[in-house]
């Protein structure tokens, strides 16, 4: 019996080493999620067919819908210029178009004509967020888009995104723009238990995907 007993108190405190050191060793790399380089600095504004926005978290459909107000006032002036497609992707079988209204700013609100939006709301995931949009890219010959999401949740997206686009040999070229949403950032993801739990989570799925998934 004490054996027994000694050998299941090594392996707990074994195992909670372990565990302990992942914890300590994914704390120190999540923050390589914020790695990367919008190829869209937000100040020029590209030609393109859509600004596509994940939907999922606060802010990005209200950010999406600022920036196609960019467009759409630079068209007023300049008729050479079209304001793209705002698609907004994942939007949720229960969202209608009262959701989305609520979701940007009233003065956004009033300048959307009918075609200007599309709510997609049969995907639920980044993996059928891709796969949905290359469906509705194609149908309505769309070319070049800019991608919108959070921070966080770029790294990821966007590596779904051309993979799938690969796969499928699909001709689309995408910018993407990120998201800054408080505590989201390398600098400040670890203040607050928020941050910490979001980015520690998107950093497992990140492992994950770049290291095992294939579309």
């Amino acid at each position: 019996m004490k054996a027994l007993s000694r050998f299941f108190i090594t392996f707990g405190v074994i195992s909670l080493g372990l565990v302990i050191g992942f914890l300590f060793f994914t704390g120190l790399k999540a923050g390589s999620i914020y790695d990367y380089r919008d190829s869209f600095d937000g100040a020029r504004l590209p030609d393109v067919d859509a600004i596509v926005v994940l939907a999922g978290a606060r802010g990005r459909i209200a950010a999406g819908g600022d920036l196609w107000y960019r467009y759409f006032e630079m068209e007023e002036v300049d008729e050479g210029k079209h304001t793209p497609i705002l698609y907004i992707s994942g939007m949720g079988p229960t969202s209608s178009w009262a959701t989305f209204q609520a979701q940007v700013r009233v003065g956004v609100s009033k300048a959307f004509r009918p075609y200007d939006v599309v709510l997609e709301t049969e995907s639920t995931n980044t993996e059928t967020n891709a796969q949905v949009f290359i469906r509705n890219a194609r149908l309505r010959g769309w070319k070049r888009v800019i991608l919108m999401t959070s921070s966080y949740h770029m790294k990821r997206s966007r590596m779904i995104f051309s993979r799938y686009i690969n796969k499928e040999r699909a001709p689309i070229e995408f910018e993407t723009l990120s998201i800054i949403q408080d505590p989201f950032s390398r600098d400040e993801w670890y203040e607050s238990w928020h941050g910490i739990h979001v980015t520690i989570l998107e950093y497992l799925k990140w492992v994950y995907y770049s290291a095992f998934w294939d579309p």
